[in-house]
C-alpha cells in the first residue's frame, strides 16, 4: 500500500524531472556556440522554476546546482557575448551533475541485507511526533537517517558508529544530562561529537533557551521550514569549502604583532601585520581583511584617529575594528567606541578571548553584510517589518512642519499573541489580508509586518473625515473578504509627533488593535476610546492579565535591567537606571512590549510607580550603607503627579531607610507633564524638597522645551531620541541652553552603541558605559 507521503513525494520528483525535460529540449542550442534569445529566455524560466520548487521542497543540492546553472548562463549573456569552449564546458558538467541528482531522487531506496549501512545522522524521535515529513525530506537528498524512539537505543548506535549529526524532537529534553554524558563518554574529544539540533512544537522564549542551554547547536520551532533544516543539516554535513578570514593587524611593537599574528594563524585566519601605522589605508586596499586589529597608541597617528579616517570611507564601512591595548581609562574605551570601533580588548587578554572575539566579529559583519537591504524586509511575507516602520515615523517626527495631511496608524491583528505561541501558521491569513488591505492604499501610504500577529498601515488622508472613513471601509472590507473563522481587530491612532514619541504612537495603534481583536468589536476601535472604556467593557482575558499583573507587584515578579552610565566631569559618578520587566515566571503579556504602556492599560500605573520606587530606594539604602555614592534613575507615569498618596509614599520610605540627599532622579515624559504644567510644577517642588533630583524624557530640544525646563526648575534632561545625529553646532547650541538653566543632560537609552553623534560624548553630562550586541 502506498502512504500518502509516498504519493506526494512521487509527485514532487516528477515535476521535478518534467521541468529537467523541459530546461534539455533547449540545451542543444545553448552549448553550440549560437545563443538564441528565446532558447535562453526559456531554459532561465525553466531553472528558476527548478530553482523554486526544489528549495520549497528542501531538495538543498538541487536548488543550489540549479542557482549555479543559472548564474553561469546569465553571466554569459550580460556580457553579450557567445561563450566560449571552457563556458560551454562548465555548463554541460553542471547540466550533467543536475540530470544525476533528479534521476536519483527516481531511485527507489535499497535496503541493504546482511549489514548495517553507514548513517549520515540520527534522529531521535518517538512514534508520535510528526518526524515523517522530516525524515522523507533528509531521504530526498540522499543522506542516510537512522531513526530512533530511545535515547538506550542512541547509545548502542553510537557504540557501533559515529554520526557527524543528531536531531533530536524536545520531548527528549528531560534526557539531555545522559545524552551528553554518552557522548562525553564516546567522544571525550569535543571536536569529534555530533552536532545536535532540536525539532520543537513549541514556539515561546523559556523553550528555546532551555534546548539552547543543553549544548545544542540549533533549534528550529514550528512550524518547520524545511528549507532552512535541509541547509543546515546540509552544512554540517557536507560543508562547504570555506576561504580563510583574514585579519589585519596594525601594531608599532613587532613583538607584539607576531605574538597575536601567530595566535590568530592557528585559529585558522590569515593574517598581515604592518607596524606603521600611516600605511594603513594601502594595508586594507591591497589586504582587503575582514576585520582589523589595532592598538591605541602608536608614533604617528593612533587608533581613534585611524578608525575615524577609515570609518570616512563608506566601502569600509562593514570591516568591523577591534582595539587590543593596554588602556584601562573608560573614557578612552568610550572615545574608541564612538569614534567608530566595534570592540575594545584590554591587554593582557587570554588568546581563547581574543579568538572568540575576533572571529564571533567577522561572522556578525559578514551575515549583515550578506543580510543587506533585506535587513528592513518581513523575510516570510516580503513586507516592510516594524524597523523600517518605526525607521518611517523616526523621519516623520523630526520633519513635523512637512506633514500638511491627516496621518495616522491602523494596526490589523489577526491572531492573540497565545494562540500564536502555539505554532498556528498564519501565511494564508496574512497574504489574503494583505491582497485586501493593498487594493485600499494609496502610493504614499505604508504597509508593513508589525509583528509576528499583525500588520500595521501608516495612512495619510487629507481631511480627518476621510481618515475616519477609511478605517470603516476597511474593516467592512476585511469582514466580508475574509474566509469563516478568522477573527481580527483593527485598532487606529492619529499622529501628533509634538506629544509623542513614534514607539508610543505605534504601541497605541497595537494595544487598541488588541482589545478590538479581544472584544470582537464590529468597527475599527480607536486608541483614545479604548483607554476611556469602562472597566466593565473588559473581556475575561485582559482581566486575567490585569490580576497577573497586580500579583507580580505584590510578589516581587517585576524584575529590574540595570544600565550603568558615567559621568563626562573629572568627578566619579556613576548612575544605574533601572527597567523594569517582568520576570520569566509570570504569563504577563506586554502591550507591544512596554511594560509602562501595560500598566496604564490594566490601571496599574499607581502600584507600579510605588514598586519601582520602593525597589530603588531600597537600593540606594543599600549603597549609603557601603558608602557608595553611586546614583539611580527610575521613570514613573506623569500621571503620578495627580497622586498625592506616592508623595506620602516616598516620605515613609525615606524615612524608614533614613535617606538624606538620596542620589534618586526621577525621570518624567515632558509631553505627558506638558499637560497640566502648574501641577507638574507642584509635584516636582515636591520631589525636590526630598531631596529627589527631576528628569524631563524626550526634551524636544526647541525654545518652548526651554521655557518649560524653566518653569519646572527640572534638575535634568534626556533629549529626545531624534535629537541623538544633530551636528556639532547643534549639539553645543542645546548643551549650553540646557547647562544655563543648571541642568544635566543624560542621553537616551540605546541598546547599541554607534546610535548616537560622538559630539555627545563630551557634550552631556552622563554617557551610557555599555551595550547590548
Amino acid at each position: 500500500m502506498v502512504s500518502s507521503a509516498d504519493s506526494q513525494n512521487a509527485k514532487i520528483v516528477q515535476m521535478l524531472s518534467d521541468i529537467l525535460t523541459n530546461i534539455e529540449a533547449n540545451w542543444p542550442v545553448l552549448p553550440s556556440g549560437i545563443w538564441n534569445a528565446s532558447s535562453v529566455r526559456s531554459a532561465l524560466r525553466h531553472l528558476s522554476e527548478l530553482s523554486r520548487n526544489s528549495q520549497s521542497e528542501g531538495f538543498v543540492n538541487i536548488h543550489e546546482l540549479s542557482q549555479q546553472i543559472d548564474k553561469a548562463i546569465t553571466d554569459i549573456t550580460e556580457e553579450k557575448a557567445q561563450p566560449d569552449s571552457a563556458e560551454i564546458r562548465q555548463i554541460n558538467q553542471l547540466l550533467e551533475k543536475l540530470k544525476q541528482m533528479i534521476i536519483a531522487t527516481q531511485k527507489p531506496k535499497q535496503n541493504q541485507v546482511g549489514q548495517q549501512p553507514d548513517y549520515d545522522l540520527v534522529y531521535l524521535h518517538s512514534s508520535e511526533s510528526s518526524g515523517e515529513q522530516i525524515t522523507a525530506a533528509i531521504e530526498k537528498n540522499e543522506w542516510r537517517v537512522l531513526n530512533l524512539e530511545l535515547t538506550v537505543d542512541l547509545r548502542h548506535f553510537l557504540t557501533e558508529q559515529s554520526v557527524k549529526l543528531i536531531l533530536i524532537d524536545t520531548q527528549f529534553i528531560d534526557d539531555m544530562s545522559e545524552i551528553n554524558k554518552i557522548l562525553n563518554e564516546l567522544h571525550p574529544n569535543k571536536k569529534t561529537r555530533p552536532e545536535l539540533i532540536f525539532i520543537t512544537g513549541e514556539c515561546n522564549i523559556e523553550i528555546r533557551l532551555e534546548v539552547l542551554r543543553t549544548g545544542v547547536t540549533q533549534c528550529f520551532t514550528s512550524p518547520i521550514n524545511i528549507n532552512d533544516l535541509m541547509l543546515s543539516i546540509k552544512q554540517i554535513i557536507s560543508p562547504h569549502v570555506k576561504p580563510k578570514d583574514r585579519v589585519l593587524l596594525i601594531e608599532d611593537d613587532e613583538s607584539q604583532a607576531q605574538f597575536a599574528s601567530t595566535l590568530l594563524r592557528k585559529g585558522g585566519l590569515k593574517t598581515r601585520s604592518i607596524t606603521n601605522p600611516l600605511g594603513v589605508m594601502e594595508a586594507v586596499k591591497q589586504f582587503q581583511p575582514d576585520l582589523i586589529l589595532m592598538d591605541l597608541y602608536m608614533p604617528g597617528a593612533n587608533g581613534i584617529e585611524l578608525t575615524q579616517v577609515i570609518r570616512d570611507k563608506k566601502e569600509l564601512a562593514n570591516i568591523p575594528i577591534v582595539f587590543l591595548s593596554g588602556e584601562e581609562s573608560m573614557e578612552k574605551k568610550l572615545l574608541a567606541l564612538h569614534s567608530g570601533a566595534d570592540d575594545f580588548l584590554t591587554k593582557p587578554v587570554r588568546p581563547q578571548h581574543l579568538l572568540a572575539t575576533v572571529k564571533t566579529r567577522i561572522n556578525r559583519a559578514q551575515i549583515i553584510f550578506e543580510a543587506g537591504a533585506r535587513g528592513n524586509i518581513d523575510y516570510s511575507t516580503g513586507l516592510q517589518n516594524r524597523k523600517a516602520l518605526l525607521l518611517k515615523l523616526d523621519c516623520m517626527s523630526q520633519n513635523v512642519e512637512a506633514a500638511k495631511s491627516v496621518a495616522g496608524l491602523f494596526t490589523i491583528t489577526y491572531a492573540d499573541p497565545e494562540q500564536y505561541h502555539n505554532n498556528q501558521d498564519y501565511s494564508d491569513i496574512i497574504e489574503e489580508i494583505t491582497q485586501l488591505v493593498g487594493s485600499t492604499l494609496n502610493k504614499h501610504d505604508y504597509l508593513a509586518r508589525s509583528s509576528e500577529y499583525s500588520l500595521t498601515i501608516l495612512l495619510f488622508r487629507n481631511t480627518l473625515d476621510e481618515f475616519s472613513q477609511f478605517g470603516t471601509e476597511l474593516f467592512d472590507l476585511l469582514k466580508a473578504n475574509i474566509h469563516d473563522g478568522v477573527e481580527f481587530g483593527i485598532g487606529k491612532t492619529l499622529i501628533d509627533f509634538n506629544q509623542k514619541d513614534p514607539d508610543i504612537l505605534l504601541a497605541q495603534s497595537e494595544t487598541a488593535s488588541l482589545m478590538a481583536f479581544h472584544r470582537h468589536s464590529e468597527s475599527y476601535l480607536d486608541h483614545q476610546e479604548q483607554i476611556e472604556a469602562p472597566a466593565e467593557t473588559e473581556t475575561s482575558i485582559n482581566d486575567f492579565q490585569k490580576q497577573q499583573f497586580k500579583s507580580a507587584l505584590e510578589t516581587a515578579l517585576i524584575e529590574f535591567r540595570q544600565q550603568q552610565f558615567n559621568s563626562t566631569q573629572d568627578v566619579e559618578i556613576v548612575a544605574i537606571e533601572l527597567l523594569p520587566k517582568p520576570a520569566p515566571a509570570t504569563d504577563i503579556i506586554l502591550t507591544s512590549d512596554n511594560i509602562f504602556i501595560t500598566a496604564e492599560q490594566h490601571g496599574l500605573n499607581a502600584e507600579f510607580d510605588q514598586y519601582i520606587c520602593k525597589y530603588a530606594l531600597r537600593m540606594l539604602g543599600e549603597f549609603s550603607l557601603a558608602g557608595d555614592m553611586t546614583q539611580v534613575i527610575i521613570s514613573i507615569s506623569a500621571l503620578a503627579m495627580n497622586d498625592e498618596v506616592i508623595i506620602k509614599f516616598i516620605k515613609s520610605e525615606l524615612r524608614r531607610l533614613q535617606l538624606v540627599g538620596t542620589g534618586l532622579m526621577i525621570e518624567f515624559d515632558l509631553p505627558s507633564l506638558a499637560k497640566n504644567l502648574k501641577q507638574a510644577r507642584y509635584f516636582l517642588g515636591e520631589l525636590s524638597a526630598m531631596g529627589i533630583n527631576t528628569l524631563l524624557g524626550n526634551f524636544a530640544c526647541n525654545e518652548t522645551a526651554y521655557k518649560v525646563l524653566a518653569y519646572l526648575n527640572a534638575d535634568g534632561v534626556r533629549p529626545h531620541v531624534s535629537m541623538l545625529n544633530t551636528s556639532f553646532e547643534e549639539t553645543n547650541e542645546i548643551a549650553t541652553q540646557v547647562h544655563s538653566l543648571n541642568a544635566k543632560i543624560i542621553l537616551p537609552t540605546v541598546d547599541k552603541f554607534g546610535l548616537s553623534s560622538l559630539y555627545w560624548s563630551e557634550a552631556a553630562d552622563f554617557v551610557q558605559s555599555s551595550y547590548n550586541d
